[in-house]
């Protein structure tokens, strides 16, 4: 066996793995004994998955690829290969981190319990990187409660093996990409339902760093899309579960991986179904965990499964007591780590709060009421404290004010120091807080004396301690701290530089703001395009403003809006395809304004006739808008006489308002014409000079090319034109007659229809129709005649109602051809309408054409079909 590799030790391996595979497929090893003539060489072909989160490797994918190239695996280094359950199994340990996963807010986010500017503060994709070592981890780094990444390598190499008579395989090419995937929290609805649809969406960075062989090929192509498994967290409703968390209208993105080397975005949604938020809804709580499956598709007979990155995990809710603002009830955050908010000693506006909070727990026994052995929690992720929200209900509210009462009363007890003599005001400050499930009343509510006692109450300034409840109360809300989640109060000190605070001194720098126009976005023309702009700055969020310029392939007369041109994330609508250059640009009022721009990409969406366009034609997120133009006129099977104007009119529906379309007819007697369509319909009049069925066939085209058709078919009689007589036998077949479609027989027709001298029509007023069918209970007796049709070249077709077997309620056209003595009947429950449709009781010929000249006609055994024209 020749492997590409070195190493003794190696070569023993992969003859064992020989043998076993000798003697599965049978063939011949080196020195063994020849039975048969040996086969052809046969190369096969396989890909070998790999998605690594090791951070060192993630660092250095240079030497994952060194690794696998020495030993066409990567078991040295702990990696097995992906499946399409999950990322690469690792068999080296990480060391087990003492608390949970957890991270923390500067309570100065919120000076006066004011609402921030920016209330997500999304992690860059530098930042990202910073924190490669948490981003690493499966569940990824959690920058706050709204933004989260993961980073990854995906590594595939392309392994090909011939055989036999040895096997000898090589790696004939590569793929390796370090992706970042960032995922946003959102606070309020999506745009498709803003008053009930939760969402979060996420932006994938995939950054090529090598396509060799197959995966550089312009055939070669990676799918990248999200999927989320969810679920309802103890529903007080009726749910679906599948509606718990699954991917919006940005599910996938394909591109060929060359392209990918170019163009690294792609940007996704996931979305969770709810009631309106409302107490009688609860709090609608869904979890659900992400992740990214690839999917390759490379040429060469590679055969690849799809595999996945390391998963994360979200939660949608539809909290209605978290703020007043109906916008703010609902929203998602990355739960997997436990929200911290730190508190300033030096920030001046909280500081008394800080330094007691620090004090007590650093010394439970020292502090008031005396106990021994009292636990104050909430100082790590690890031993936490857990939200008891107040305005949730009369329950809630009455356990949040009891907290308050019982540590007030104790303040209010001669065992309580003295207040100080500078300093004040001062309020009765307690720890655990008031608004904690840990409060100083839990022992009353959970009934267990072995709480009592377990708070700190200290006198603190009032103006200090208002400030860190206004603070807390604001983060609660800003972070959707829900009843029951966890969280801890970290104290920091500012003056040692441990930490931000309340101060600021005159000496600080005004930096310019930062801007991201977001990543270039794909869409169609006419549709909103969702874009995702962030701005921020040292004092607060900047005045931002969108603006576009039309690139050099988009015709001239196109224009676009912005749903909220002054808006981070808003919508852009076009006129027009091509390309777009969006830019957002942000004003701090001091530095001069910066600005950040994307490519807004808009495919041509072809004209629709008689009522709906495809938005997203194409994809998996195609939707359809209906026009009120209306449909097709003349309708189908509409009558008109030889001579008389016909006037067509199509209806049709373009986004693309910019568009010009010409239409093009094609009358079905030999004349074509082309006109310029208006104000989205064309209309044309054509006379014809003879009868007949006619099939109009109108062709509308943009001047991108996207084309619709449609086709409608007329009736034309000529009083004058002539008559015809029927009368003959035909073998009937199988499935004719629709109620026992084994039934076959001889089928006996005869009509005899005329117009009498001086009638004007459509209506003959001579003759009838009838039919027969032998072996069976199957016959037609005419009652009325609607129309008669004879064309100049000896075909006829007739129109009406009749009884079948007696009874009433049926239409019938009978056709015949004089040249080839043929007919066929169709006939049908007017029932189920006037004109023929896929309900008939008998028609010898099958058929969805009706038109005299594709009617396909059966010939007779016996007798004829004469036309006097």
């Amino acid at each position: 066996m020749i492997l590409k590799k070195r190493g003794f030790s190696m070569r023993r391996r992969w003859l064992v793995v020989l043998a076993a595979l000798a003697a599965t497929v049978g063939f011949i090893l080196p020195g063994a004994p020849a039975q048969a003539q040996e086969p052809e060489p046969e190369k096969t072909y396989k890909l070998v998955p790999y998605v690594i989160s090791d951070p060192e490797l993630v660092k250095d994918p240079e030497r994952i690829r060194q690794e696998f190239a020495e030993n066409l695996n990567l078991d040295r280094l702990g990696i097995q290969p992906a499946t399409s359950d999950g990322p690469s199994a690792s068999t080296m340990s990480r060391a087990l981190a003492a608390d949970p996963v957890s991270y923390v807010v500067d309570s100065s986010r919120f000076p006066g319990g004011a609402k921030p500017a920016d209330i997500y503060d999304y992690a860059t994709e530098e930042q990202c990187r910073e924190h490669r070592d948490q981003a690493t981890q499966d569940a990824g780094w959690i920058k706050n409660r709204f933004s989260y990444c993961q980073e990854h390598v995906v590594f595939i190499p392309a392994v090909a093996c011939v055989i036999p008579p040895y096997i000898s395989c090589e790696v004939e090419g590569e793929y390796i990409s370090v992706n970042t995937l960032r995922g946003q929290g959102k606070v309020g609805g999506h745009l498709n339902d803003p008053a009930k649809l939760r969402w979060a969406d996420f932006l994938l960075d995939v950054d090529v760093t090598v396509a060799t062989g197959p995966f550089a090929q312009p055939t070669a192509k990676m799918k990248a899309s999200i999927e989320c498994d969810g679920g309802y967290r103890n529903p007080t409703i009726p749910v679906e579960e599948e509606y718990a968390c699954f991917p919006g209208p940005n599910k996938s993105t394909e591109k060929p991986v060359p392209q990918w080397a170019i163009d690294d975005d792609a940007y996704f949604e996931l979305l969770s179904d709810a009631r309106a938020p409302d107490a009688a809804n609860g709090e609608q709580i869904a979890v659900g965990e992400f992740h990214i499956e690839y999917d390759f598709s490379i040429p060469w007979h590679f055969q690849f499964m799809d595999t996945e990155s390391p998963k994360g995990g979200l939660r949608f809710d539809s909290a209605w007591y978290l703020s007043r603002a109906s916008t703010d009830k609902l929203g998602s955050v990355f739960d997997r780590a436990v929200p911290g908010m730190s508190m300033d000693k030096a920030d001046q506006g909280i500081m008394g709060a800080a330094v007691h909070i620090e004090e007590a727990r650093a010394n439970p026994a020292a502090t008031v009421p005396i106990k021994a052995g009292k636990v104050l929690h909430g100082a790590t992720p690890g031993d936490p404290l857990h939200r008891l929200p107040r305005a949730k209900s009369a329950d809630h509210r009455a356990r949040a004010d009891r907290n308050r009462t019982v540590s007030t009363n104790y303040c209010a007890t001669v065992a309580m120091p003295a207040q100080p003599t500078t300093g004040g005001p001062f309020d009765c400050d307690e720890y655990a807080l008031a608004s904690t499930y840990e409060g100083s009343a839990r022992w009353e509510f959970e009934q267990a004396p072995q709480y009592e006692l377990d708070h700190s109450v200290r006198w603190v300034n009032r103006s200090q301690n208002q400030e860190a409840g206004r603070r807390t109360g604001r983060w609660y809300a800003n972070d959707r701290l829900l009843d029951q989640d966890p969280f801890f109060i970290t104290i920091v000190d500012g003056a040692d530089g441990g930490g931000g605070g309340g101060g600021g001194g005159g000496g600080d720098v005004d930096n310019p703001p930062t801007v991201s126009a977001g990543p270039d976005r794909v869409g169609n023309e006419g549709v909103p395009v969702i874009l995702h702009g962030v701005a921020s700055d040292d004092n607060g969020a900047p005045g931002v403003g969108w603006s576009y310029t039309a690139g050099p392939d988009v015709d001239a007369g196109a224009a676009c809006t912005f749903a909220d041109a002054h808006a981070g994330i808003t919508t852009i609508t076009c006129t027009d395809d091509g390309t777009f250059t969006v830019s957002l640009t942000a004003n701090d009022g001091v530095n001069a304004a910066v600005s950040d721009s994307a490519t807004v990409t808009l495919h041509n969406v072809a004209p629709a006739i008689g009522g709906t366009v495809l938005t997203n034609p194409g994809t998996s997120a195609a939707t359809a808008e209906t026009t009120d133009e209306g449909t097709v006129t003349p309708d189908s099977w509409a009558v008109f006489r030889a001579g008389d104007p016909v006037t067509l009119r199509v209806p049709f529906a373009d986004p693309g308002t910019n568009d010009t379309h010409t239409c093009t007819v094609a009358w079905d007697d030999g004349t074509n014409e082309s006109v310029t369509g208006q104000n989205h319909a064309c209309e044309r009049t054509h006379a014809f000079a003879h009868a007949g069925m006619y099939t109009i066939a109108a062709t509308v085209t943009d001047d991108d090319g996207g084309t619709d058709q449609a086709e409608t078919m007329v009736v034309v009689y000529d009083p004058e034109g002539g008559f015809a007589t029927e009368g003959g036998i035909l073998e009937s077949p199988a499935g004719a007659l629709t109620s026992d479609p084994q039934q076959t027989g001889k089928l006996h027709v005869q009509f005899n229809v005329k117009y009498q001298p001086g009638e004007t029509g459509p209506v003959p007023g001579g003759g009838k129709v009838s039919a027969r069918l032998d072996g069976s209970d199957f016959s037609l007796d005419s009652t009325s005649l609607e129309w008669l049709v004879v064309t100049p070249n000896g075909r006829v077709a007739v129109k009406g109602s009749g009884n079948v077997n007696g009874d009433a309620g049926y239409g019938f056209v009978a056709y015949g051809d004089d040249g080839q003595d043929s007919i066929r009947l169709v006939v049908w429950p007017l029932s189920s309408g006037q004109i023929p449709g896929t309900a008939k009781t008998y028609d010898n010929r099958p058929s969805i054409e009706y038109d005299l000249d594709r009617f396909d006609p059966q010939g007779l055994e016996a007798g004829s079909v004469i036309v006097h024209s």
